[in-house]
Order: C-alpha cells, then sequence, then structure tokens
C-alpha cells in the first residue's frame, strides 16, 4: 500500500473543463496523485470525454471521472467516491474540489513541506470560524486517519438529503471535531488561531484572502470570493495585483471565469456593520478599513 489518491469534487453541465481546473489537477498529479473525478452533472458520455481528454495530448493527468448526480455537494462526491473504493490500496488520499483559483505558486514544494511533518491529517488552510477545523477544499488524510471510526461516521452521513448549510455544520466542522476526539495528529500549511476570528465566524479565505495569499503557504484565492464576495470583503477587485507569477498561474484564466459565471444571491451581500467587522479582523486591517471607508 503506497498509492497516493486524490477524491475531486467537481461540479460542471459542460464536458469543457476550465483551465484554471486542469491547471490545478495538473499541480496535483505532479505532487503523485492519482485522481479520481466525481463529475456532478455531467453524464456518462460526457464524463467519458472529459476523462480521454484530461488522459491524453503533450500533458496527460493520471485520471479517472466518474459521472454522479448533482446531490450532496462535496462530501456527497467524495462519499461516492469512497462508496466506489477509488481509496483502495492508497496509503494517503486528498480530497479536493474546484471552488478555488490555485495553486499560484507551483504545489510540490508546500506537499513535500506538509509530507515531512508526518500529520495524520493536513489541510491547506485553518479555520477558527465556530470550531477550530481544516478548511475542507484541500484536505488530505493517512490510511489510518481515514479509516479511524470517528472519521468513517463522518463520511458515512446521508449528505444526499442535507442542506449546504447542513453539509457544512456536520462534514467540513464535524471533522474537525472528529479529529479531535480521535486524538489524531493534524496541520495546516496556513493557520492564524486568533480569537477575534474564532469569536466572529470569520473565513480567513475571505477576511485575510491576501495575507493567506502572500503567506506563499497556500497560494489559492476562493472563486466564490471574487465572483459573489458575500462578506462584501473590500478590495477584491484588485485581485490582479495579487497573481505572482503570471507565467504560472494566467489571471486570464480567472477574468474568463468571472466572464462566463454570474454572481450567485447578490441580494445577501453583507450590509456596512458586517463588512466594517471584517474589516476590523482583517490582518491587514488598515487597507481593509480604508478601502471600506473609500466605498473600494
Amino acid at each position: 500500500m503506497s498509492a497516493s489518491v486524490c477524491l475531486f469534487a467537481y461540479y460542471s453541465t459542460e464536458v469543457g473543463l476550465p483551465p484554471h481546473t486542469r491547471h490545478l489537477l495538473n499541480q496535483i498529479a505532479s505532487c503523485g496523485f492519482i485522481i479520481h473525478i466525481a463529475a456532478s452533472g455531467l453524464s456518462e458520455t460526457q464524463a467519458r470525454s472529459l476523462q480521454d481528454d484530461l488522459s491524453g495530448g503533450p500533458s496527460p493527468i493520471p485520471v479517472r471521472v466518474h459521472a454522479r448526480p448533482n446531490i450532496g455537494l462535496d462530501f456527497g462526491a467524495w462519499q461516492f467516491l469512497l462508496s466506489r473504493e477509488c481509496d483502495r490500496d492508497a496509503s494517503e488520499i486528498l480530497f479536493a474540489n474546484d471552488s478555488v483559483f490555485g495553486p499560484l505558486l507551483p504545489l510540490g514544494p508546500i506537499v513535500a513541506r506538509m509530507r515531512e511533518q508526518n500529520f495524520q491529517i493536513w489541510g491547506m488552510v485553518r479555520s477558527e470560524a465556530v470550531v477550530p477545523h481544516l478548511q475542507s477544499w484541500f484536505l488530505c488524510m493517512t490510511r489510518e486517519a481515514l479509516d479511524h471510526p470517528a472519521i468513517q461516521r463522518i463520511f458515512n452521513q446521508p449528505f444526499s438529503e442535507m442542506s449546504k448549510d447542513e453539509i457544512v455544520l456536520h462534514g467540513e466542522l464535524g471533522l474537525g471535531l472528529a479529529i479531535k476526539a480521535a486524538g489524531l495528529s493534524s496541520g495546516a500549511a496556513w493557520s492564524n488561531p486568533r480569537g477575534l476570528a474564532r469569536l466572529l465566524a470569520l473565513n480567513p479565505m475571505h477576511t485575510d484572502w491576501r495575507a493567506v495569499l502572500r503567506s506563499g503557504h497556500a497560494p489559492f484565492i476562493k472563486t466564490e470570493l471574487l465572483r459573489d464576495n458575500p462578506s462584501g470583503i473590500t478590495a477584491t477587485h484588485l485581485w490582479r495585483q495579487e497573481i505572482p507569477d503570471p507565467t504560472f498561474f494566467s489571471p486570464d484564466w480567472i477574468a474568463r471565469y468571472l466572464a462566463a459565471t454570474p454572481p450567485r444571491n447578490r441580494s445577501d451581500r453583507a450590509g456596512f456593520r458586517a463588512r466594517l467587522i471584517q474589516a476590523l479582523a482583517s490582518e491587514d486591517r488598515r487597507r481593509a478599513l480604508l478601502a471600506l471607508l473609500l466605498g473600494r
């Protein structure tokens, strides 16, 4: 048992893969992972076409694409892949999804550094919101950790019957509690356990997106932040300035996605008071407050 496997949750109704997602898969594969994609929204025929596209060409990706109904969000997709035993014989299992732009810097050194620390479970970003937990969009486990009864209980829940909020509560936050209860060693490529962040239930990938990115430890931007900005974070329109190497990750990939993907739930965007709290809690507080007051 030595294989490294990535279980990747992906949603689309079209076969064509966005270039930023292809880039992410290439980077994951470069770290030695064999990738299984749960393609929610694609037919079996479309899934085969996507697999042929990714497996062929000058830069083939070791991947198998599995069509599935669009239910249960990411945890439902990962549960589906686990039910198909896509993790069989794997000693390292990475759970990832298509909700990020990145990596904006090479992924290999980050993964190598985290592997050297021999955590049973590690993630790209730790959040203090509600309960301390590792954000599930990039979460890696050893076989021992995944097989632990406390972790198995998380993945055996009826995610297909849950709302988005329930999945976050019982999936991502539940994993944080399960890791602690099981006594499993864990760590994150980026973390900042500020008491205020936990008290206010802040998402560091929103509130501290530039600090996270500039650290070099977790060079990703959430698609939701730039597309919807539900928390009303200031200065997200300056994202182009934060791309460290346009030859490695093209800013045009983000621009193309934003142009083709309309914002969701703009009516639910945070009001001024909520945005003020977000700015006060930000690591880059001075710049965030200035941008808020200037209406940027």
